[in-house]
């Protein structure tokens, strides 16, 4: 059984457009009709299964894990895992005037609908980023998601040159680290650069700083920490570097959403999920 998760749905756009809804389908069995026509255009990045993509100009392409896909307004297409299959895949819907100038342009490309973007961390990280901000609450959130969206599809447009891909390299790099040192000054000396430049480059390239970065990190020991209900609070808080259990409650609150007696408590109820 399909399960689905909404990271935005906006009623509204800005003037120049953006994303109408962004999800994570799980176990998805892809589009179930022959073939279908969307008035809006459609960015699909599969992270497990694979399966195929047809439209009506007779294009047939493999997809795979690591590959996403571009659908356009007004193209009969088909798209999904094979028969009995399923795969998971996050998809945004989005339209407006900006990205119609960008097809007209030719910056988008109708006949490459199937583009590969690995490695997939990288881009799961990337797509995110972008979606995981939840719904946008003004005209001003609108359009700098707007403006978001088209830095990712940018960089997917280029995601076959050398540049980015030493970019992709660099970044997994940097990631490597923070992680091994925790600390984004000495992370930034590992890789021979000032603590600025690495802070603005990890910044353009994850779409978020090193800092925050180096507390997804905490918060990740702490949701494995708090598996164990033998393991006080304080005791998390002094491992991870925290001056006392309210300061990192508070942290972990603003980062996964709950608080960590809500996290413990829902780990008790249903482990399978965490």
């Amino acid at each position: 059984m399909w399960e689905e998760k909404v990271y935005k749905q906006n009623m509204h756009l800005s003037p120049i457009g953006g994303i109408k809804i962004a999800c994570f389908l799980k176990h998805g069995v892809g589009v179930l009709t022959a073939r279908r026509t969307l008035p809006h255009y459609t960015l699909v990045y599969v992270t497990r299964g694979e399966g195929s993509y047809r439209d009506e100009r007779g294009i047939d392409l493999p997809v795979r894990a690591g590959d996403a896909i571009l659908i356009f307004p007004e193209l009969e297409h088909w798209y999904g895992p094979a028969s009995g299959d399923s795969w998971d895949e996050f998809y945004l819907v989005f339209e407006g005037p900006v990205f119609d100038l960008w097809q007209s342009a030719g910056c988008l490309n109708r006949d490459d609908p199937v583009i590969p973007l690995r490695p997939m961390d990288f881009w799961r990280d990337r797509i995110q980023r972008l979606i995981g901000g939840g719904t946008a609450k003004s005209e001003s959130e609108l359009i700098s998601e707007t403006v978001a969206l088209q830095g990712l599809l940018a960089d997917i447009v280029k995601a076959g040159e050398d540049d980015m891909a030493d970019d992709i390299a660099w970044l997994s790099r940097a990631k490597e680290a923070v992680a091994a040192t925790m600390d984004v000054r000495l992370a930034a000396e590992a890789l021979g650069q000032s603590y600025e430049a690495f802070r603005k480059k990890f910044r353009k390239l994850s779409g978020r700083s090193p800092g925050r970065y180096r507390t997804s990190l905490l918060m990740e020991q702490g949701c494995e920490m708090l598996t164990d209900p033998k393991v006080l609070l304080r005791d998390i808080s002094d491992r991870l570097g925290y001056c006392d259990e309210y300061h990192f409650s508070r942290q972990f609150s603003k980062t996964v959403g709950w608080s960590p007696s809500e996290y413990r408590s829902r780990i008790a109820r249903d482990p399978k999920r965490f």
